[in-house]
């Protein structure tokens, strides 16, 4: 009879518990501008809606204007498929063709969300590219592992690029209402993270728990979104991967950059704002393939964010922050670093350094530690990178939670040479490391290697998306990560085994030393 009594008790308290309702993913779900339907993913608990525009097309006269509210739509919009990418130059640092082709009208963005009821902590991912390549299309930022297995809704976005997106002209400036030019491709983040204010709820997101996480340019872009008011109260968390708080231009430093590019388009007149609108996209791009940074306008970026972070006049959120290892390998060994005689290496060194400090950087990286000239440049690039993450951990975590990494993993075909190389990170947050296809075959090229990779891809995955939820990576199951700060330089490794280090000594030394310099993109890639 008890046993009796108890099974009913039980079965009383699940049929009052509410139902988790499966989610149908062709139904139409409300926006501003209309309605759109989606699709569920195959083999995944997780529904997709692709290329939803988020803004109107920016093209004609509104080129190198703020992006605009999207008009309305009368029907509903199939989000079956990818949006095509911002134009650019396609390359293999693009990831080569883009499948889905290239436009100015590109200001779209994809949605993965659980295929269940509920309201979920929303990741907003901005690609990388150098501000002047990349999509949010390429399969590896594919969100569906993140919604389905960790109860998140991932947002993916394109945004404008390179001179479309970055150029900086003082008739623009003379136009705007803030006097402000230049950062364009910014302010389309924005206006993204706009939209998913007014709509994720719809999605099964949570407007109020935004998190905002990119890599490389994508990681240049959350510093310059933390410094930016306009972005204020649009997200409640980020996280820089291999990105830099202090790589933007000062308008004055542009102007004759972009008046020269006025000219050479044949737009040198008294109207050359109303010329270059004219001109045929295409003709934009071969004007040169530059255009890649972010600029202090006053208004989108106010001043170099790494100085608004140190006087705490950012967006104060939580922050999660890091460096592959090996950094710089991705670009020096294609160029052949690592069969160039050491004469070359160190006249390369002094162009660029001067002949002074180029010998001050070499007596930190000396070669009984390091090995030869190569691997002594190889360090030092990816060192000088690494320290912009270092910089960003220091001035955050004294006034925020902080939560600082690096990428070590190398268990790969060829991770001897190439190293825990810029970008690598990337499947393993994602949960993407089965995909064979663009670069990620070269590393995940087997079997044996993804059950390797495994069990760090699902503990990043857990540490990413517990710090979207909560503000704090740990969970159950997963090693401690120890906040930062200035007086506990604790920093987690993660690789075959997980590790947590103090960051001292001579690598503490080589970093502070790199935070000391004023770096350009130039000095970071050789």
């Amino acid at each position: 009879m008890k046993c009796f009594m108890a099974m009913a008790a039980i079965a009383a308290l699940l049929t009052a518990a509410p139902a988790v309702q499966a989610k149908d993913c062709s139904a139409p779900v409300a926006t501003g501008e209309g309605p759109v339907a989606g699709r569920a993913v195959e083999g995944m608990a997780a529904c997709s809606w692709k290329g939803i525009p988020y803004a109107a097309p920016p093209v004609g006269e509104r080129r190198w204007r703020a992006p605009q509210p999207p008009p309305a739509r009368a029907g509903t919009l199939a989000a079956f498929e990818f949006g095509p990418a911002c134009l650019q130059k396609e390359s293999f640092t693009s990831g080569g063709k883009s499948p889905t082709g290239l436009s100015e009208d590109c200001l779209t963005l994809n949605i993965w969300a659980p295929k269940k009821s509920g309201v979920f902590p929303v990741m907003y991912w901005i690609h990388g590219g150098g501000l002047t390549v990349g999509s949010s299309n390429y399969e590896m930022y594919n969100g569906a592992r993140l919604a389905a297995e960790r109860d998140v809704v991932l947002v993916s976005v394109n945004y404008r690029l390179n001179i479309f997106g970055f150029f900086a002209h003082p008739g623009l400036a003379s136009e705007d209402p803030h006097g402000a030019t230049g950062n364009y491709g910014i302010q389309d983040q924005i206006r993204g993270l706009e939209w998913v204010r007014d709509n994720i709820a719809e999605f099964g997101g949570d407007p109020a728990n935004v998190t905002i996480f990119g890599e490389s340019a994508g990681g240049m872009s959350v510093c310059n979104l933390l410094a930016s008011p306009p972005a204020a109260g649009l997200f409640h968390r980020a996280v820089i991967q291999s990105g830099a708080c202090d790589l933007i231009a000062e308008l004055p430093d542009t102007y004759a950059q972009a008046e020269a590019s006025a000219q050479t388009a044949g737009c040198a007149g008294p109207d050359p704002i109303k010329c270059l609108r004219e001109l045929p996209a295409e003709k934009l791009l071969e004007l040169r393939s530059g255009f890649g940074q972010s600029h202090v306008d006053g208004y989108v970026i106010p001043k170099v964010p790494l100085e608004a972070i140190k006087e705490g006049a950012f967006n104060r959120v939580p922050l999660m922050v890091g460096n592959t290892r090996d950094e710089a390998n991705l670009f020096l060994i294609p160029m052949g670093v690592l069969t160039m005689p050491s004469f070359i290496l160190r006249q390369m060194l002094e162009r660029i350094f001067g002949e002074e400090r180029a010998a001050e950087v070499l007596e930190l990286y000396p070669g009984e530690e390091f090995g030869r000239m190569s691997k002594r440049v190889l360090a030092l690039s990816s060192e000088a990178f690494c320290s912009r993450g270092f910089q960003a951990a220091e001035e955050v975590s004294g006034q925020e939670p902080t939560y600082y990494y690096s990428f070590d993993w190398d268990d790969y075909t060829g991770g001897r040479v190439m190293g825990a190389l810029h970008g690598l990170e990337i499947p393993f947050v994602f949960g993407n490391i089965r995909l064979r296809e663009d670069s990620l075959k070269l590393v995940f090229n087997s079997n044996r290697i993804e059950q390797k990779a495994k069990p760090l891809s699902e503990a990043m995955m857990s540490y990413w998306t517990n710090f979207a939820k909560t503000g704090d990576p740990n969970g159950p199951g997963l090693a401690k990560w120890p906040r930062y700060s200035v007086h506990d330089k604790k920093r987690i490794h993660f690789n075959t085994l997980i590790t947590v280090e103090t960051l001292a000594g001579d690598q503490l030394e080589r970093y502070q030393y790199w935070a000391d310099q004023k770096i350009s993109t130039r000095d970071l890639s050789l």
